[in-house]
């Protein structure tokens, strides 16, 4: 096998054996020799790839966030033809089953270290997807009311986002994900076109 295609399997390997280790029994029990055994991976060759535990949750939280917002964005796309409101519903339920399926990489494994907590202020889902939020906006010019698209935006996603992770970790109202999600479309396109 080729030198860089080991290397992307070791360091997948890695990762893998990480984020296994981390869902089901939690950060304390993912060390780094813990890791590399279970990855089946020498202590030695885990440290050409990661100078340590964090850097390997790092990794693994970039990862995460990479393969939402790609989903995102193709959700987006997909939906760009849509009327805002079944687009918007569209976008929202496909975040909203991501982080809670990744809600411990996203929402709690973050707090347990200041170099994780400063790298997902620094690495979120709306930084990688705002132009095609934009371009969905964009599309649907003429049913926005709102004068500055681009403020609009961001004080949508930022509103959102904070419900979205509210919701999934605390539901504080005891609502169901549908009647969350019809909230959440409300919210937007009502915001947008009111």
């Amino acid at each position: 096998m080729p030198i860089q295609s080991r290397a992307k399997v070791t360091s997948d390997a890695i990762l893998e054996a990480a984020e296994i280790i981390v869902l089901n029994e939690g950060y304390e029990k993912a060390t780094t020799n813990y890791i590399a055994e279970k990855a089946g991976a020498s202590i030695g060759s885990l440290y050409q790839y990661f100078p340590n535990k964090d850097a390997i949750i790092s990794a693994l939280i970039e990862q995460t966030v990479s393969r939402i917002a790609n989903g995102t964005r193709a959700v987006l796309r997909e939906s760009i033809e849509l009327p805002l409101e079944q687009a918007s519903r569209a976008t929202y339920e496909y975040l909203l089953h991501q982080f809670r399926e990744n809600k411990v990489l996203l929402y709690s494994i973050s707090k347990q270290t200041p170099e994780l907590v400063e790298l997902t202020k620094n690495l979120s889902v709306e930084k990688f997807t705002h132009s095609t939020n934009r371009a969905l906006l964009e599309q649907h010019r003429d049913e926005i009311v709102v004068e500055d698209i681009e403020q609009a935006l961001i004080i949508l996603e930022i509103a959102v986002l904070a419900n979205m992770r509210r919701y999934i970790l605390e539901n504080p109202a005891g609502m169901t994900d549908q009647e969350f999600i019809d909230s959440m479309v409300r919210l937007s396109t009502g915001y947008l076109t009111a």
